[in-house]
């Protein structure tokens, strides 16, 4: 049966009639399709006829395709492809292409029609638009892929069962509420992860299921590590010609849902207890102003038993503040919050006390006000105390005012607050609020006064500093400070109180008291030494120097080494006195920094002439409790032997102060050649030295210092990679 009848009316070919050699008429029965007769002319193929709407979509009229070669008519590379089609027909085959032509895809088929004697004549085609099937296939696959990715992506586990139970699909939600990949679940039945005790369960709900319910419910189950997972659970039965081919499940991890529940349920519980136990008075009243419920303190707080007053106003307001209340009330029943009202309130005895107290409307679900809270604190002692504090702080003004000390207050932010009028007596200024206070302290001591203000911020504990400071008369005195910081309620800094005193004359004794003990001390001392050991060292060179008069030359360089040694007895008397010295007692604290920079100065010029070039590095807040001479004999004497060591060379000398824990170091790092491990054991022994020309006493006397302020001293050291001496102090 033919495809389509041809009306050879529509064509015009030269020498050829298709009603008589085919007895059919072709029509454009299909709606954009088109129908065509081909026979083969030479090596390739000519159109016969060419008919139908689709060749006009093509963008092509019939006559251009009547009568004309293949080649002729169609796109070179299109036509290659069919003359491939036609050639397969034209070998007896039926053959079915799809292609597109002009932008617009299309399926053909073309097939062999014989002659009475068997031959294949012509060929005959149809082809037919696929653009609507080709458009209808894309959205059906994207349609697809929509919800492929639904379900691989949707936040519940999506999952398929068969009759028996066992998993024929899961979503990677599954996977991740159980803990098994889907390759694991494959094939396996559900009954592996439900729990003991909830199997019986899942099985009457799986069985429902199965017979069509739809179900919902809650079970437990064990994930792949061990723990239980808590899932709700919806199981579809999936019907086929109605019957039940499979089971489709939702399943949701609510373990979090039921620990929040949980959670709730505790808080309402802990919220009914803080209720009841709360040290406030808590109250709930209705809208006609009448008592509904009231926690114990409120029983407490005003006498009256819950009992008595249920259903009833409370008479708690004082008459002289019935009125503002009552306006308060009617605030409160609009919706308005009445916050930390501080007013009074009556006691069933009758005695007054003062109260702050918080209204606020009590609401339903739809948000309709049905009555309204009252929290009563009970504030009496604080308000009387508050009374008593005024009155004190008139007192302390007083004193303030009338003070010989200094004292200030300063903001946060370092500006002068508040000054007593002791700074006028004792300073000479007015009024410090208005000047910078920064410019009347001595340049050398701001910034040590700076950091031990940001001490205080940083830790909020009580300072003590001395610093000088300029009077209106331009004089330099010196001044003891403690300074407080003043917190407020978030335990932030609000201000910073500071109480000075002038110790200019106490200073200026304290220096001459000093000086007068070393006097004695070196006096009694020498006194001492002078009679033991310095007469007979007298006499030993006196004669030494006559004896040397008469001898021969090689004598007189014996008599020369013998005065050299004597004169090193005398060095070593000398170093005995400083050993003599007492245990520090004027200790104070004292800033470390300062006693090394201090030490540094004196030993700067001597660094220079042997190109030593000193490198510090220093913490903040190094104050310890010492005697700042002794230890600063110790800096020099340690720098000293540093600089020693690099004499020849030049170099580097490090020193170093920083907290370690509840110590504080001091450390001096040279690079001079370093002392032999054997003999850093003997270092600090009597009369034991490295140096060609010491004495053996520097290191003794250095650790007798530090063991008077429990403090050590470590060495270490390397061969020509230099020496580490490190002072040790507790905090």
């Amino acid at each position: 049966m033919n495809p389509f009848n041809a009306n050879t009316s529509d064509f015009k070919t030269s020498n050829y009639s298709p009603r008589k050699s085919f007895g059919f008429e072709v029509t454009d029965q299909v709606r954009d399709s088109l129908m065509f007769i081909v026979e083969k002319f030479e090596d390739t193929y000519r159109f016969v006829i060419c008919h139908g709407s689709l060749l006009q979509k093509f963008g092509y009229d019939p006559n251009s395709f009547n009568g004309k070669r293949l080649e002729h008519c169609l796109p070179s590379s299109h036509a290659i492809r069919r003359v491939i089609s036609y050639d397969q027909a034209w070998k007896g085959h039926a053959v079915t292409y799809e292609d597109t032509l002009n932008g617009i895809p299309y399926m053909g088929s073309v097939s062999p029609v014989y002659d009475h004697s068997g031959e294949i004549t012509k060929l005959q085609g149809f082809c037919v638009d696929m653009s609507e099937k080709k458009r209808v296939e894309e959205l059906l696959k994207k349609r697809e892929n929509y919800f492929r990715t639904l379900v691989q992506h949707h936040p519940d586990g999506i999952f398929t069962l068969n009759r028996n139970g066992e998993f024929l699909f899961n979503n990677p939600e599954v996977s991740n509420i159980c803990g098994y990949p889907e390759e694991e679940l494959s094939d396996n039945h559900f009954l592996k992860l439900i729990v003991p005790e909830e199997k019986e369960a899942a099985i009457n709900y799986f069985k429902k299921a199965s017979k069509g319910e739809l179900l919902q419910f809650d079970t437990v189950i064990y994930h792949k590590n061990g723990h239980r997972v808590e899932i709700e659970v919806t199981n579809i039965p999936i019907m086929i010609e109605n019957e039940v081919h499979s089971v489709y499940g939702i399943v949701k991890d609510i373990s979090e849902l039921r620990k929040n529940q949980k959670e709730v349920h505790f808080l309402k519980n802990r919220i009914s207890s803080s209720i009841y136990h709360s040290a406030d008075s808590i109250a709930i009243f209705d809208m006609n102003n009448h008592l509904v419920s009231a926690n114990p303190a409120f029983e407490k707080f005003f006498g009256w038993k819950e009992s008595e007053l249920m259903g009833k106003r409370v008479p708690y307001v004082p008459e002289e503040l019935v009125e503002e209340y009552t306006k308060r009330i009617n605030d409160v029943k609009r919706g308005r919050n009445s916050t930390n009202i501080e007013t009074t309130r009556i006691r069933k005895d009758g005695t007054k006390f003062y109260v702050s107290v918080t209204l606020s409307p009590l609401k339903v679900e739809d948000g309709k006000i049905v009555g309204y809270t009252s929290i009563t604190r009970d504030i009496h002692a604080q308000k009387v105390a508050e009374h008593e504090l005024r009155n004190k702080n008139q007192q302390y003004k007083i004193i303030t005012e009338h003070t010989m000390d200094l004292i200030n207050v300063f903001d946060s932010q370092g500006k002068i607050k508040y000054s007593s009028p002791s700074h006028k007596t004792i300073l000479g200024y007015e009024d410090l609020q208005d000047r910078p206070w920064t410019d009347l302290v001595h340049p050398d001591d701001l910034p040590d006064l700076i950091e031990s203000i940001k001490v205080l911020k940083e830790t909020q504990q009580p300072i003590k500093t001395e610093f000088r400071l300029k009077n209106a008369h331009g004089d330099w005195i010196i001044l003891e400070s403690y300074g407080t910081a003043v917190l407020n309620c978030q335990k932030e800094l609000d201000s910073i109180v500071t109480i000075s005193r002038d110790i200019t004359e106490r200073k200026t004794t304290e220096d001459f008291l000093r000086k007068s003990e070393k006097l004695a001390v070196l006096g009694q001392l020498a006194a001492g030494i002078a009679h033991e050991i310095r007469n007979p060292l007298t006499s030993l060179k006196g004669f030494t120097h006559l004896l040397k008069v008469n001898a021969t030359p090689e004598e007189s360089e014996y008599y020369q080494i013998m005065l050299s040694e004597l004169e090193r007895i005398n060095t070593i008397v000398g170093e005995f006195m400083m050993l003599a010295k007492p245990q520090p007692k004027n200790t104070k604290r004292n800033d470390l920094r300062k006693i090394l920079q201090e030490a540094a100065s004196l030993l700067e010029a001597q660094a220079n002439l042997h190109n030593i070039q000193f490198v510090m590095d220093f913490d903040v807040n190094l104050e310890i409790d010492c005697e700042a001479d002794q230890l600063k004999q110790v800096c020099i004497n340690l720098m000293k032997n540093g600089m020693e060591a690099m004499e020849e060379s030049g170099g580097l000398l490090f020193i170093k102060a920083i907290h370690q824990e509840d110590t504080i170091i001091v450390s001096f790092k040279d690079e001079g050649c370093g002392i032999p491990k054997e003999q850093l054991n003997h270092i600090g022994e009597p009369f034991y030295t490295t140096k060609e020309k010491g004495t053996g006493l520097g290191m003794m006397i250095c650790n007798k210092i530090m063991e008077n302020h429990n403090g050590l001293i470590e060495i270490e050291s390397e061969l020509n990679q230099g020496t580490t001496v490190k002072l040790v102090f507790p905090k």
